[in-house]
């Protein structure tokens, strides 16, 4: 009976399915100078959310945060409880999107499905270099509608900013101005 009772938990336990908390960007190499735009995403969901908290984490040297945006899948048309917190000399942003004490559960559903963005950051490239922005993993995680925790991972997102190539001057332009600093020398006087 014991070991009818252990493979029964061990299929359960097996059974449970985590939502993905992951950050994503268009493209992973950058030139300095240019714009990164960040969406972190909620995805694999099996049940209706009702919020969300993570700690973005980048590196201060080599990037600066400009602005962020929440996303809408906790709003069902009357407003969801947002809270960001932003300390830009350590590189930390700290989110948070509650939904509504009432929101309607359905409107939340279709929202959502089985993916949505909770928000999007846009960063600067500063710096030459490899570019880690992760989440805190002591501090992220998820609710679902019945206010009760649920299990969730989180992947980082890695990126590659190099210099900005400064674009050569055509041949042409070269040959003609070569040209002309002849035909100075030579007619000039």
């Amino acid at each position: 009976m014991k070991s009818m009772l252990f493979a029964l938990c061990l299929l359960f336990t097996g059974a449970s399915h985590a939502a993905l908390i992951q950050l994503n960007a268009d493209r992973s190499d950058y030139q300095v100078g240019d714009i990164i735009t960040v969406t972190l995403s909620m995805s694999d969901l099996t049940e209706t959310m009702g919020g969300f908290w993570a700690e973005v984490l980048y590196p201060t040297s080599a990037v600066s945060l400009l602005n962020w945006q929440f996303g809408s899948g906790f709003d069902d048309g009357f407003g969801s409880n947002q809270f960001d917190e932003h300390n830009a000399l350590v590189g930390a942003l700290f989110l948070s999107d509650y939904a509504d004490l009432f929101a309607d559960e359905m409107i939340l559903a279709t929202q959502q499905g089985r993916s949505f963005e909770l928000a999007t950051f846009s960063f600067l490239a500063g710096q030459v270099g490899d570019v880690l922005i992760s989440l805190n993993f002591m501090n992220f995680g998820a609710v679902n509608f019945a206010n009760d925790f649920v299990d969730v991972s989180a992947t980082d997102l890695n990126l590659t900013i190099t210099a900005a190539q400064v674009p050569a001057p055509a041949s042409a332009l070269l040959m003609l101005a070569g040209l002309g600093l002849l035909y100075r020398r030579r007619y000039g006087k």
